[in-house]
């Protein structure tokens, strides 16, 4: 499959981690917590942790703290298909495709729920054609990327030009408790989407990025360490502390997979799911800080978006004309699953 075109949206509000830290400790349920629970939203909010602000659709920022389902749904609801809609749009135009070319659509999410899914509320804001085929792929947390780029490539055994849409809504599923899994969850995740153009032939007059394989890795056993969870009508967030070693592990077993050996690599896009996530795998791979840096940015202006994460990386090396090559794309995440793709670019 080539990526003929690659677009990115957030919502348009940006807040600082110390302006989150700032209504965090003004907000009413601050004092319900422990004073261990403060201490943590303090370190990680206000320390080094390798986030700079993060988008969230919070207008203004207290309406993080309301906490019911009925709000959370419609916070979902109301700005999913908008970055859905907009990442779409901006794919299509690099792509040089109209909406009545495109096949199938596929859109992955879970940090909200819609039926008929996110696919059919995109779809007719794109004005695709009403035979064009509509996936929508759940479950699959922050190691979407890959999967639906996948699928994708799949259905263009039908069409010649297919859409997929990563997106999540992280402030519509992640709130305050004493579990610091949750308050963890709650300094790190931004909203965004990002959507890709696959198409059987490339672009002419472009960039050629083809994927050309991919590898999965599921780890059943694990998946206690980083899944989503109900109580109370919510969505929550089960991270556990090792979590970082663990992604670092699956993502060099999942590149050991593929048969490729590191020095074949020129360009790295993991998912930004987190700082100590991506430290991990720069020692467990033997990789240089440099060699992370479109991840590292992307956390450190955006936070962890779950699965669009590493096609911002991908963005971003393709907007700095990053050297030609073996590219290599890694999701991971819920499952525990981890997943990778080999990108050639020239």
């Amino acid at each position: 499959m080539f990526i003929t075109g690659l677009g990115t949206a957030v919502p348009p509000q940006r807040h600082t981690q110390r302006a989150c830290w700032d209504a965090i400790r003004a907000s009413p349920q601050y004092d319900a917590l422990t004073s261990r629970s403060h201490a943590i939203l303090k370190k990680v909010l206000t320390g080094n942790n390798g986030i700079d602000a993060r988008h969230l659709a919070l207008d203004p920022i207290s309406e993080a703290f309301e906490f019911t389902p009925d709000a959370m749904h419609a916070r979902f609801k109301r700005v999913a298909p908008q970055i859905g809609e907009e990442a779409a749009r901006r794919a299509l135009q690099e792509s040089g495709r109209k909406p009545d070319e495109i096949g199938a659509l596929v859109v992955a999410t879970c940090t909200g729920y819609l039926c008929p899914g996110l696919s059919s509320y995109i779809g007719e804001r794109l004005g695709l054609p009403r035979s064009t085929q509509l996936l929508d792929l759940v479950g699959l947390g922050c190691g979407a990327a890959v999967p639906t780029l996948r699928t994708a490539s799949a259905l263009l055994g039908e069409s010649e030009h297919v859409l997929a849409v990563c997106l999540e809504v992280c402030s519509a599923a992640v709130y305050l408790d004493d579990d610091p899994g949750v308050l963890i969850s709650a300094c790190l995740f931004g909203d965004g989407a990002a959507a890709v153009v696959g198409s059987r032939k490339p672009q002419p007059g472009v960039r050629e990025v083809r994927m050309t394989r991919a590898e999965s890795l599921h780890l059943p056993e694990a998946r206690e360490k980083l899944r989503f969870d109900h109580r109370h009508g919510l969505l929550r967030n089960i991270l556990a502390p090792d979590v970082p070693v663990l992604s670092a592990g699956v993502a060099a077993d999942v590149l050991a997979r593929a048969d490729i050996a590191p020095a074949e690599i020129s360009e790295w896009l993991f998912h930004s799911g987190g700082r100590d996530v991506l430290r991990e795998i720069v020692q467990r791979i033997g990789l240089s800080e440099h060699a992370v840096r479109h991840s590292t940015e992307v956390l450190r202006e955006y936070g962890n978006m779950s699965s669009p994460s590493c096609l911002f990386s991908l963005r971003r090396a393709l907007d700095e004309n990053a050297p030609g090559g073996k590219w290599w794309l890694a999701s991971f995440g819920a499952g525990f699953s981890s997943h990778g793709a080999l990108l050639e670019v020239r």
